[in-house]
């Protein structure tokens, strides 16, 4: 049989386990508890950054879709395909409203509503639970058709 230094750490620990019976099951059940609990807390972290970073995403993906549509509405009054003029419904008048089925899990409706001697054009973004809204304000220059724009 192997001699057990007791001057040690490891040997003092293996001397109170041999002679205490119920000690090596506390022994183990605390191991067994710390354990569990860093896995818990693990587990815990690493859902709380996904979720964080799935609504990061969700935003940037809201933001990139407003913004891109923004700069098709603005191409596409600037080319006169879309007439201001035609939209004089002071509620706001939707000019698009995309259907679910070709943007899955996204949503856009864009707007226009008169306002003085101009529109807003309102674009709301809603992918899952985000939610951008770009607005732009466009105003006659001069007597012509041609219209200046305002990010608001």
């Amino acid at each position: 049989m192997r001699r057990i230094n007791k001057t040690s750490a490891a040997g003092r620990t293996a001397a109170i386990l041999r002679g205490n019976d119920g000690t090596s099951i506390v022994l183990v059940t605390i191991i067994a508890i710390l354990v569990i609990t860093a896995v818990v807390i693990l587990r815990m972290v690493t859902s709380s950054l996904l979720a964080s970073s799935d609504k990061q995403y969700n935003q940037d993906q809201a933001y990139m879709l407003a913004t891109s549509m923004g700069t098709t509405i603005d191409n596409l009054i600037r080319e006169k395909v879309i007439d201001l003029t035609t939209y004089s419904d002071q509620s706001g008048t939707v000019i698009l409203d995309n259907h679910p089925s070709k943007l899955p899990n996204a949503h856009v409706i864009v707007t226009v509503v008169p306002s003085g001697s101009g529109y807003i054009v309102n674009i709301e973004a809603k992918v899952a639970r985000a939610t951008y809204i770009y607005s732009a304000y466009y105003s006659r220059a001069g007597n012509s058709n041609n219209y200046t724009r305002q990010i608001l």
